[in-house]
Protein backbone atom coordinates (compact mmCIF):
# COMPACT_ATOMS: atom_id res chain seq x y z
CA UNK A 1 0.00 0.00 0.00
CA UNK A 2 1.65 3.46 -1.00
CA UNK A 3 1.48 6.06 1.25
CA UNK A 4 -1.43 8.24 -0.69
CA UNK A 5 -3.04 4.73 -0.18
CA UNK A 6 -3.02 4.83 3.43
CA UNK A 7 -3.92 8.30 3.86
CA UNK A 8 -7.13 7.69 1.64
CA UNK A 9 -7.87 4.73 3.76
CA UNK A 10 -7.51 6.84 6.97
CA UNK A 11 -9.88 9.35 5.42
CA UNK A 12 -12.21 6.95 4.30
CA UNK A 13 -12.40 5.73 7.87
CA UNK A 14 -12.30 9.20 9.40
CA UNK A 15 -15.49 10.40 6.96
CA UNK A 16 -17.47 7.01 8.38
CA UNK A 17 -16.69 8.50 12.05
CA UNK A 18 -17.95 11.76 10.97
CA UNK A 19 -21.58 10.70 9.39
CA UNK A 20 -22.02 9.06 12.82
CA UNK A 21 -20.81 11.21 14.72
CA UNK A 22 -23.25 14.06 12.43
CA UNK A 23 -26.22 11.52 12.62
CA UNK A 24 -25.39 11.61 16.53
CA UNK A 25 -25.59 15.46 17.19
CA UNK A 26 -28.36 15.99 14.71
CA UNK A 27 -31.04 13.65 16.95
CA UNK A 28 -33.06 15.24 18.93
CA UNK A 29 -31.94 15.28 22.28
CA UNK A 30 -28.35 15.28 20.86
CA UNK A 31 -26.17 16.57 23.89
CA UNK A 32 -23.18 19.17 24.15
CA UNK A 33 -20.67 16.35 24.09
CA UNK A 34 -22.25 14.86 20.51
CA UNK A 35 -22.32 17.85 19.09
CA UNK A 36 -18.61 19.46 20.42
CA UNK A 37 -17.89 15.73 18.92
CA UNK A 38 -19.33 16.52 15.61
CA UNK A 39 -17.17 19.41 15.22
CA UNK A 40 -14.07 18.01 16.42
CA UNK A 41 -14.41 15.26 14.10
CA UNK A 42 -14.91 17.27 11.51
CA UNK A 43 -12.25 19.76 11.99
CA UNK A 44 -9.93 16.59 11.97
CA UNK A 45 -11.66 14.88 9.09
CA UNK A 46 -11.11 18.76 7.02
CA UNK A 47 -7.50 19.02 8.01
CA UNK A 48 -6.74 15.01 6.86
CA UNK A 49 -8.44 16.05 3.90
CA UNK A 50 -6.44 18.79 2.80
CA UNK A 51 -3.00 16.93 3.63
CA UNK A 52 -4.39 14.06 1.78
CA UNK A 53 -5.02 16.50 -1.44
CA UNK A 54 -1.47 18.50 -0.91
CA UNK A 55 -0.01 14.68 -0.85
CA UNK A 56 -1.96 13.27 -4.02
CA UNK A 57 -1.46 16.63 -5.78
CA UNK A 58 1.97 16.28 -5.55
CA UNK A 59 2.73 12.60 -6.18
CA UNK A 60 -0.53 10.98 -6.88
CA UNK A 61 -1.73 8.60 -9.03
CA UNK A 62 -4.81 8.66 -11.40
CA UNK A 63 -6.83 6.28 -9.02
CA UNK A 64 -5.80 8.02 -6.35
CA UNK A 65 -7.31 11.45 -7.73
CA UNK A 66 -10.28 9.59 -8.23
CA UNK A 67 -11.16 8.35 -4.92
CA UNK A 68 -10.47 11.83 -3.47
CA UNK A 69 -12.95 12.90 -5.39
CA UNK A 70 -15.85 10.72 -4.12
CA UNK A 71 -14.67 12.03 -0.92
CA UNK A 72 -16.14 15.38 -0.72
CA UNK A 73 -15.59 17.79 2.39
CA UNK A 74 -18.62 17.48 4.72
CA UNK A 75 -21.15 20.09 5.30
CA UNK A 76 -22.49 19.02 9.38
CA UNK A 77 -24.03 22.17 10.85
Amino acid sequence: MTECESMLKELEEKATRLASAAKAAKAPGATEREISDCKMIEQEYMGLHKRTKAMIDDRGSDADKKSLARLELPTVH
